[in-house]
């Protein structure tokens, strides 16, 4: 913000820092937008809320503001989740994905590779992580907005997915079965996750039992390399690579990260452009990704010789990239997520099969679909 100043001296920046928790974030934003607030004039939102707000015509359509060069310059993925309704709405500031973590030295020790499929992975668990007494597939299944990320992860490295690109529901189908049922398994049937994953792991808590040791292998978001980098007891032990996937698919990460837009009511649009500007140029970006380890939204980036040295997993995030799955980008998607989160869990927690759980969310989600459509 210093920078931006120096650089811009009649514009002044008041930052207005939110509580943590996305969903308090989330909800301030339908407080105070939908209240056509004029004292907020940059949003910075989850991927997941663009469609959302767009719809609700809270968010400035910024196609006046750019280029189809400088739109370019961004990871595509951006064209989907930033994009409603043939309008874009929003800018990346970062971009993050799911990875493998691994405890390469352990995986060195017993003279085995970091696992390409699911298969792979359970093999390597079970024989490594009762001598070494650690977990070994640590992962967020407890209910809320991560298990949706780990469930689209799972079926999407299967061929599977929620809904198809002509709007169709197609949660109910064989490759999801399998890929729920093999979450189940890894908990209950191989027991190389721990126990309580159902009731407690979320991203901190699981990073936390790999950080101290405690596993085997960690599904987590970017942020996680840094602060292993930063620990005494894991630095040099660690490798990331990209998540397994089942024999017939492919590796699959779902896209995240934070996006920049301007609130439509906002009496001051030509300056919060230009500090949408700065913050998602080459040069912050990069910034950003030397100092916190963020992975860059500009796709240049991916093959800049000091990152590559900085952040050595860029390479497998630019092939993950390259098969990102996307949260549905709809305007009642947290209607949506609800209903996952809610029976992917109790599949986990033995409350209920997984045929029965997925055709619950898929006559779930057509009545949703089906409501808002009446809109």
């Amino acid at each position: 913000i210093e920078e931006f100043e120096a650089r811009n001296p009649a514009i002044k920046v008041k930052l207005n820092v939110l509580p943590a928790p996305t969903d308090q974030q989330h909800h301030y934003y339908l407080t105070t937008l939908g209240a056509k607030t004029r004292e907020i004039d940059v949003v910075r939102i989850d991927t997941i809320w663009v469609a959302e707000f767009a719809s609700a015509g809270w968010l400035e359509s910024l196609e006046d503001s750019i280029n189809s060069e400088y739109r370019a310059s961004f990871i595509p993925v951006t064209e989907k989740t930033d994009v409603f309704r043939g309008h874009l709405y929003a800018i990346p500031w970062d971009a993050n994905i799911g990875l493998l973590y691994y405890r390469k030295d352990l995986l060195e020790k017993y003279n085995l590779d970091a696992p390409h499929t699911w298969d792979d992975l359970v093999k390597a668990c079970l024989k490594i992580s009762s001598d070494e007494h650690v977990y070994g597939y640590l992962w967020q299944g407890k209910q809320y907005e991560g298990l949706v990320c780990n469930f689209i992860e799972f079926i999407g490295s299967n061929n599977g997915g929620i809904i198809d690109d002509t709007g169709r529901i197609i949660v109910n189908s064989e490759q999801n079965k399998i890929a729920l049922d093999f979450m189940h398994d890894l908990i209950w049937e191989y027991r190389i996750s721990p126990q309580n994953t159902h009731s407690e792991l979320m991203e901190e808590s699981s990073r936390h039992l790999f950080q101290q040791g405690k596993g085997l292998f960690l599904r987590n978001w970017t942020y996680v390399w840094e602060l292993c980098q930063e620990d005494p007891l894991m630095k040099g032990k660690v490798g990331v690579s990209l998540l397994p996937k089942f024999s017939d698919g492919n590796p699959a990460s779902v896209y995240g990260g934070w996006h920049l837009a301007i609130n439509v009511h906002s009496k001051k649009k030509k300056q919060a452009w230009k500090l949408i500007e700065f913050l998602t140029s080459s040069g912050t970006q990069k910034e950003l990704a030397m100092n916190l380890s963020w992975l860059p939204s500009r796709t240049a980036l991916y093959d800049d010789s000091e990152l590559l040295h900085k952040l050595p997993f860029l390479p497998v995030a630019k092939t993950s990239l390259e098969n990102i799955q996307i949260r549905p980008n709809l305007p009642y998607y947290q209607w949506v997520s609800d209903v996952l989160q809610k029976h992917i869990n109790r599949v986990l927690s033995n409350q209920t099969g997984s045929q029965e759980a997925l055709q619950t969310i898929q006559t779930k989600l057509e009545g949703i679909k089906n409501e808002f459509a009446k809109d």
